[in-house]
Parts: C-alpha cells; structure tokens; sequence
C-alpha cells in the first residue's frame, strides 16, 4: 500500500535482519528465528517466564543515496509496535563502517501480548524540515509471542485409516473419497483413506512419475485447505490486518507471495482479509490454485508425468 509524500525519499531498498535475539541474556536458539519469513518466534511455554528480550537487528539502507543533496543528516532507527497492546519503541541505531546501521530493541514482555511489527525508518532533514521520514522496511519482521517455532511444523501430519471405520465417525461422510484435509486445531491432518482401491500401493510404490504427480495434487489440496482455513484466523484492528499466529501466520507467510506476487505480504494480507470481510473473493480462488500448485510442485510434476506416459506409448 503505497502513500504519497510531498517530498523525495529514497528510491532504493531498506532491509532488515534480525542477527541475534537473549531472553534474559540467554541466547534464542537459531531455530526460532526465520530470516527468510522474517519471524522472531517467542512462547513462555519455552521459559517459565521472561522480562526482557534483546534483538540485535542490522539494517541495510542504499549508503548511496543517502550522500543525497536532497536530504541531509540521516538518521536510522528500528520501530517495534503492537497494536493490540499500542505498545511502541524507537530505538536509534548507530552507523558502522560498511555503510549498515546496527543497535538492540529491547522488548518487555509485560507490554506485549500476541505479535509486534519490528520494522526499520531512515529519517533525516528535508527541505529545511527536521525529522522527516525518507524510508521504510519493506518488510517488516513479527515477534510473535503465540508461536513455538517460526514456522510451526513444514511438514503436515498424515495419517492412513479407513473412512468407513467405525473409530472415525467423523470420516463417515467422505468414505468415497481417496483423502482429506483437516485444517483445524494446533495441527494441520492430510487423511489417507485405506479403503479406496489402489492408492497406498501407488503412493508406497509403482511407477515414480504416478506416485509424485498423484503426491503433488493431494499436497495442492491440502495448501488450498490450509491457506483458506488461515485466512480466517487473520484478525483485523483499526483497518490494518493482524498476522495469526502458529500455523496459520506460517501458511500464509508462505503462500500470499504466491497469490499477488505484485504486494508486499502485508499489503496481500490486507488484500485477502478485505476481501473475506467484503465477501467479494474475485478471482482469489483462481490464484489460490496456482499458488497452492506452486507450493506442490505440481506443474513440474504433471509435465514429468506426461513426458514419461508418451515415453512408453512411443516404445
């Protein structure tokens, strides 16, 4: 969502990096921080409880427009806010020698609640002017105190049973069918029906272009299933979408660059949630297909399917 500023700013791209992040002065372990869906995830289940969290963040500005005549005496800082609890901090940061701007974000755990939004300013003097903003994060990271892990679980759990089986009732109704998807709860099922002839042996074995062309279209069904079930978890306060957490915020950190590879993720975020709310879904399920095809592998898969069945009829 861009805004218009009666003044230049910066052209270029302003990144962030969360390098490092101590809990009390302990170290978070690696695993909890996902440089690439840009997550700091954080959960008092880890510790029986924490005061202060630490965050080492770097941010990247383009060093060389900020020599600029339009501006002068720039000025970085890391912004961590949350709605929820309209919790905000603005810590300055300090210029190092290859041109990057380093500090730590102190973040209290008695002024956050669910997830707060880490992102980067550049602020310098504009036309006589002090304090103006020239640039922002793109991207900006989320702490996220309701998730475990910054991504939850990659993998989702698949279990095999029979549909028709008396334990499951709630199988009952789609016994006809070779699986499912459950998308609720803590934790994501894709169920395999046992009863439906010929698909274990297929996917346990046979012909390797069948099993991973079949493989991809039960992952694209279940992308399709997870990213609608996460849209609804998305939570909107003063006309500004809230991430979910767990899963969900995972699913769709995952698949909205893939749905309007034209936004930003906060700005599809926004899109989609609009859209639920307006009851006005356009043509989402038609991108939803290709991004949940995407997810699985399927173009590539089908084509490697197609290529190896014309193999075999030409020999």
């Amino acid at each position: 969502m861009n805004r218009l500023i009666p003044y230049r700013t910066l052209a270029g791209e302003i990144s962030l990096e969360v390098r490092e992040v101590r809990l009390d002065g302990v170290p978070l372990n690696l695993n909890m921080i996902s440089a690439s869906r840009r997550v700091v995830a954080l959960h008092q289940v880890e510790r029986d409880g924490w005061n202060e969290a630490r965050l080492s963040v770097r941010l990247h500005p383009p060093r060389h427009e900020l020599a600029d005549a339009a501006w002068s005496d720039p000025v970085c800082a890391a912004v961590l806010a949350e709605r929820r609890t309209n919790a905000r901090s603005v810590t300055p940061l300090s210029r190092e020698p290859d041109g990057t701007w380093t500090g730590v974000v102190v973040m209290h755990a008695d002024q956050h609640f669910g997830q707060a939004r880490l992102t980067g300013q550049v602020i310098a003097t504009v036309d006589g002017v002090a304090g103006r903003t020239i640039g922002v994060t793109e991207r900006a990271w989320t702490v996220d105190l309701q998730a475990r892990t910054p991504t939850r679980q990659e993998g989702i759990k698949i279990v095999t049973v029979d549909f028709g089986d008396a334990e499951h009732p709630h199988l009952h109704p789609y016994k006809d069918d070779p699986w499912t998807v459950e998308a609720v709860g803590d934790e994501p099922i894709v169920y395999l029906n046992s009863r439906f002839e010929g698909l274990l042996p297929l996917l346990n074995g046979g012909d390797r272009a069948a099993r991973d062309v079949l493989s991809a279209q039960i992952a694209a069904d279940a992308w399709t299933a997870l990213f609608n079930a996460a849209v609804y978890a998305a939570d909107m306060e003063d006309g500004q979408p809230l991430w979910p957490g767990g899963w969900h915020g995972a699913v769709l950190r995952r698949m909205l660059p893939d749905v309007f590879p034209d936004l930003s993720p906060d700005d599809a975020l926004l899109e989609v949630v609009t859209r639920r709310l307006n009851g006005d879904g356009g043509d989402l399920q038609t991108r939803l297909v290709h991004a949940a095809g995407r997810q699985a592998l399927l173009t590539r898969r089908l084509g490697s399917f197609v290529r190896t069945a014309n193999r075999k009829e030409l020999s």
